[in-house]
């Protein structure tokens, strides 16, 4: 998929390695972070939804930048009209934990 950035360079977003490595680097991994994404509330009463959006928007920008970019960066790179297909594009590309899982442990020595 490619979007236009707010800096006008154009973008192709792929899933890579480093983005698995973001999204399960999350707190909880890749389930925890569906979860926040959907807006389920926590002990407090509080939805993590925008918080769950921006870590899912700064590791698909970030692991497909050629530079190396903060998390503010990256979140602010993104054009707001684009936010919903990206969204759309990592639930249809990001593979489940359990088989993002299973498939990293096959491949550790």
């Amino acid at each position: 998929m490619e979007i236009e950035l707010k800096n006008g360079e154009k973008l192709v977003l792929e899933v890579t390695p480093l983005l698995l490595e973001y999204v399960e680097d999350y707190k909880g991994g890749i389930e925890q972070l569906k979860k926040d994404a959907q807006g389920q509330k926590d002990v407090n009463g509080y939805t993590k939804t925008m918080y769950a959006i921006n870590q899912l928007l700064y590791a698909l920008i970030a692991s497909n930048y050629d530079t190396p970019l903060t998390y503010r960066q990256a979140v602010r790179l993104v054009r707001l009209e684009d936010v919903d297909r990206i969204i759309k594009f990592a639930s249809e590309n990001i593979p489940n934990a359990n088989a993002s899982t299973n498939q990293i442990e096959t491949h550790r020595i």
